[in-house]
């Protein structure tokens, strides 16, 4: 990867991002994006409600930490872990390119045993970093009933802080790919990530990891979908024994003998 990658900076140093090598430094840079399958386990995903609780900072210059994420799982196969390995090797060319610097040490999780990985992206960024970047719709996707939007000060919302949601839908012969609003993904679907890598500087020397997520597709309605159209046979006449009340008369044992003097108990029985 190292040989077909290189490292950009943006932001006058501040962040560093990780692209497709350039033959030269006047060719345009193209960020680096892959694409890693699994299974969610944790999510917190826009949009932003009243009634979930969220927790706006007292202190507005906060506010900058609020961010969505996503953690998934391969639940142990290889090339999940494969892919862990790569995110792994990522880190290891930051540390490279920042001999001398602190780079926060970063390792991927574990969920049940099982290596997982977890990417996000926050919601905004500081209006001093926003000069002549494009700028998105905070109002359709991550705050439409206006939580966040009040709070607002120093902050913007960029295309840099945008996620796109994709469902995939597949048919004989052809796959189709459609817009979706985010709480329609479900912890436990099947999804492909599309991520991206930067490094954030926090203080002079110390820099943090930052596995970013541009993109996240469901791929659990073409799943079902694909069962739902499988051949089923018909239902022919099935005996079906269901309760606990026992019709079994030839059963005779000791064990259940109790059961039967009880059922047949009378008046005159319990006074003898």
């Amino acid at each position: 990867m190292v040989d077909h990658t290189e490292i950009a900076e943006q932001q006058a140093g501040r962040t560093l991002v990780l692209i497709h090598h350039r033959a030269d430094a006047a060719t345009p840079p193209e960020e680096l994006v892959l694409r890693v399958q699994g299974f969610l386990v944790d999510t917190s995903l826009p949009p932003l409600r009243r009634d979930q609780c969220v927790l706006i900072p007292a202190n507005t210059h906060r506010i900058i930490d609020l961010k969505q994420s996503v953690t998934i799982t391969g639940l142990g196969v290889e090339p999940f872990d494969d892919a862990g390995a790569a995110v792994l090797a990522v880190y290891n060319q930051f540390s490279a390119h920042l001999k001398g610097h602190h780079l926060r040490t970063w390792q991927p999780e574990r969920a049940n045993a099982h290596l997982s990985l977890t990417f996000g992206n926050r919601y905004l960024t500081p209006v001093k970093f926003a000069d002549g970047e494009p700028h998105g719709d905070l109002s359709e996707v991550v705050d439409p009933f206006n939580v966040l939007r009040p709070h607002l000060s120093s902050q913007v919302h960029l295309q840099e802080n945008v996620v796109e949601y994709w469902e995939r839908n597949t048919q004989p012969n052809k796959t189709s790919f459609r817009r979706i609003k985010p709480d329609a993904i479900m912890c436990g679907a099947m999804v492909e990530l599309q991520v991206a890598f930067t490094v954030a500087k926090l203080g002079r020397h110390d820099y943090i990891f930052l596995p970013k997520l541009r993109a996240i597709c469901d791929y659990n309605a073409s799943i079902i979908k694909h069962l739902s159209t499988r051949t089923v046979s018909p239902l022919k006449k099935v005996k079906r024994k269901i309760g606990y009340d026992s019709d079994d008369k030839e059963n005779t044992s000791a064990v259940d003998f109790p059961q039967q003097r009880l059922r047949r108990l009378t008046l005159d029985d319990s006074i003898n």
